[in-house]
């Protein structure tokens, strides 16, 4: 049973800084339930004590039905009101402040978690649980945890004031709470496993629309628009179905319970009604009795809901801690030290590593660069080469031997400490939303106008960005949509320039674009890698002859290694590689 709870447990742990806000909306609901209880007791001293009483003349009637009547109304007005305000404020600061911490807390959560974690899930699965199963999770403080003890009070008043007017009839009216306390468990775990179901249905049809709405270039150059729109309609299916489960259960436990309060009401009017006649209650009793049955059952129809409540949220709180809990493979060792300077040397030591245990993707790697020299990758795809440059930031770790910065195991280094003298730019420019400003101040956020513009310029992007409707203010769209490819780039190059990395990673950062967007980055390629060390991957051979030395890698090994010059002249496979580029170079013109 704690197992089961937890999630919930660890919950509470978000909750528990705003007790003192959940205590004021507990106390605004405790008066907003119990202030009505006091008008039955109202109407029976009316009834029995004023109306009916002989004894009193007419004024003294019109006195006590107006001083009655008026102290309610001005309780109502002074109290009630204030404090169901109290109430509704107060359980939305708790609800919506605990969840905002958990929703942050998993969002860096997720940004921490290493490149294998977005291997094994699609980002609109991630999104899900960061979205609608927190939404679920808020419902729990708002809802669960305020109305519980409120509900919970309203009860104990209720039955206090019941058992004062007629024991038995009280009695009755209980009567049906052991039948509400079967079917509140029969349906909980079900209501519990049909939510799950929904939202990992949930997630699957995010992620599918997500890569369906970011490919639609491709879903239209292949006229696959039917095709998509039956896969989308086919994944909306199989979530209505699984959803229509889910609500057939709580519609069934819903119109159970319901029948149940609906049933409740008779038996306490007949049995009221039979002890009336026989004597020993009065009429005003009876109607405060039938007046209080709503305040009664009321919390228990509350309490079904809130049971629904309770299995959805548990189900997404299931969701969200399976991301808490998982632990990103790449962090910081204990003791590791903070990488402040960087000369750039950077050796791979007998390096062989593999994906998930997989098949071998490098192979005992060997070779050391030194400070500021310029190195190229070049083999076929497969080879390892993307991998390489992959071990030195630490995105993954080593299978085994090792890499090292300075001589010093980069598995020795605090891990932000080492990206830190690292920068990429890599074949598809990455760009957020926001300005061109705010894009190349991703490189460093504490950078001046000045600065900034600097980076413009040294990446040959100062021109375009001026031309521009707002400069370094112009809004780049969604993944920078709305800039060209070689634009892009050029924004990515002026981020690495900001940042001024020692170690620099070029992942075929000139691959897709034309030949004057090329020798525009090539210019503020050539300008970046002055006096750093630099790691350049690339399939076009004339991007990297100027290369100090180029590693030629095929199945995850090493195979030649030399300048464009020496491997020209030793006749293996970057001379083979060459002619064939030359070749096709000769025959497109």
């Amino acid at each position: 049973m704690a197992l089961k709870h937890h999630n919930f447990i660890r919950f509470l742990g978000y909750v528990r800084p705003y007790t003192k806000y959940l205590a004021l909306a507990v106390v605004g609901g405790i008066v907003k339930f119990t202030v009505p209880l006091l008008v039955p007791q109202v109407t029976r001293y009316l009834l029995d004590d004023v109306f009916l009483n002989r004894a009193l003349t007419a004024g003294q009637k019109y006195h006590e039905l107006f001083l009655y009547a008026g102290g309610m109304i001005a309780i109502f007005i002074f109290v009630y009101g204030p404090f169901v305000f109290v109430r509704h404020l107060y359980a939305a600061k708790a609800s919506h402040r605990a969840v905002f911490n958990l929703r942050c807390d998993l969002y860096y959560r997720i940004l921490r978690m290493s490149a294998s974690f977005f291997q094994r899930n699609k980002s609109g699965a991630i999104l899900t649980r960061l979205i609608s199963d927190i939404q679920l999770a808020q419902n729990l403080v708002g809802t669960a945890l305020t109305n519980t003890w409120m509900d919970g009070a309203a009860v104990l008043v209720v039955l206090y004031f019941l058992l004062r007017l007629d024991v038995p009839t009280t009695l009755v009216a209980l009567s049906i709470f052991p039948l509400y306390l079967f079917f509140f468990k029969r349906f909980r775990n079900e209501i519990r496993s049909t939510t799950r179901q929904v939202q990992d249905e949930l997630s699957a049809m995010s992620s599918s629309a997500q890569e369906r709405i970011s490919g639609s270039v491709v879903v239209r150059a292949f006229t696959q628009e039917h095709t998509e729109r039956e896969r989308f309609e086919t994944d909306s299916e199989r979530l209505f179905s699984t959803n229509m489960r889910r609500v057939f259960v709580q519609s069934l436990y819903q119109a159970t319970t319901g029948a149940l309060m609906g049933i409740g009401p008779l038996i306490v009017i007949c049995f009221g009604g039979y002890r009336v006649i026989s004597g020993p209650m009065t009429v005003g009793e009876l109607i405060a009795v039938t007046m209080y049955l709503g305040p009664l059952y009321l919390p228990l129809q509350r309490f079904s809901e809130l049971n629904v409540v309770y299995a959805n949220a548990m189900a997404a709180l299931d969701r969200i801690y399976e991301f808490m809990d998982e632990q990103p493979e790449i962090v910081s060792a204990p003791g590791a030290i903070e990488l402040k300077e960087v000369r750039g040397q950077v050796r791979f030591d007998n390096v062989s590593f593999s994906y998930n245990g997989g098949c071998p993707v490098l192979r005992n790697v060997s070779f050391t660069v030194a400070p500021g020299e310029k190195i190229a990758l070049v083999g076929p795809s497969g080879s390892g080469k993307t991998t390489v440059v992959s071990l030195i930031p630490r995105f993954y770790d080593v299978g085994a031997g090792s890499v090292s910065i300075d001589d010093l195991d980069v598995r020795s280094a605090k891990v932000k400490s080492l990206r830190r003298h690292i920068g990429m730019v890599l074949q598809d420019p990455i760009l957020f939303s926001g300005t061109i400003r705010e894009n190349i101040l991703y490189g460093k956020p504490t950078a001046s106008d000045a600065e900034v513009i600097e980076a413009g310029k040294a990446a040959n992007a100062y021109d375009f960005i001026l031309s521009l409707p707002n400069g370094f203010d112009t809004e780049v769209g969604e993944r920078g949509t709305s800039l060209s490819g070689g634009q892009r780039q050029r924004i990515t190059i002026a981020r690495a320039f900001l940042k001024d990395p020692r170690i620099l990673i070029f992942d075929e950062a000139t691959a897709a674009l034309d030949s004057e967007s090329e020798h525009l980055i090539q210019s503020a390629m050539a300008r970046l890698v002055s006096g750093r060390t630099t790691f350049t991957i690339a399939h076009r051979l004339s991007t990297v002859v100027n290369a100090d030395r180029i590693l030629v890698l095929t199945a995850g090994r090493i195979v030649e290694s030399g300048t464009h010059q020496d491997l020209l002249t030793q006749g293996g496979l970057y001379r083979e590689y060459y002619q064939q580029q030359f070749a096709s170079a000769q025959q497109q013109k």
